[in-house]
């Protein structure tokens, strides 16, 4: 097996995310948009917890030292890999707002990442023996593991938005 099939098969499973579900909230019948808006938060815990163990895989099995930034990100994403699959299954959207603000906090901290690869001759205070300027991983010539951290950011974020609350009618 290729050494960058994980890297390759995480970026597709987000990109295809991201299309699938702005493709179904936007093109398909209501009664099918209802039957998706029952399960976006399952699919938000999903994804939380898939990029938990993405995070895990590539810092304890392929052996790759996450940076300041890197850590910045995981402390946004792991409570909503615990918080998002209690909640689902306690039928408690009342966690929406709070997963939010974890989920554009990550997704901050992931552009400025992003940034910093993009432009690494404007300092930054990471080490050098953890730089937040390294690329892990790139796939297809831009993603590295802070558009990874973004892409499912904002995947949970447009499934917690189009979950659909009670108290919204």
């Amino acid at each position: 097996m290729d050494q960058n099939a994980p890297e390759i098969i995480f970026t597709l499973l987000i990109a295809l995310g991201i299309l699938a579900t702005l493709c179904v909230l936007k093109f398909s019948s209501a009664h099918f948009r209802r039957e998706f808006r029952s399960v976006t938060m399952a699919l938000a815990s999903l994804i939380a917890i898939g990029a938990t163990l993405g995070s895990l895989y590539f810092s304890e099995v392929r052996d790759f030292l996450p940076c300041e930034w890197c850590w910045y990100q995981r402390i946004a994403m792991y409570p909503l890999a615990v918080l998002l699959p209690m909640a689902t299954l306690r039928r408690d959207k009342r966690i929406i707002p709070y997963a939010l603000t974890l989920t554009m906090l990550g997704a901050g901290f992931s552009i400025y990442h992003y940034q910093l690869q993009a432009f690494p001759d404007q300092g930054t205070s990471c080490a050098l023996s953890a730089s937040c300027t390294y690329r892990w991983i790139e796939v297809f010539g831009f993603v590295s593991i802070p558009m990874l951290a973004l892409g499912s950011f904002t995947l949970i974020g447009i499934l917690l938005l189009a979950t659909r609350r009670p108290w919204k009618g």
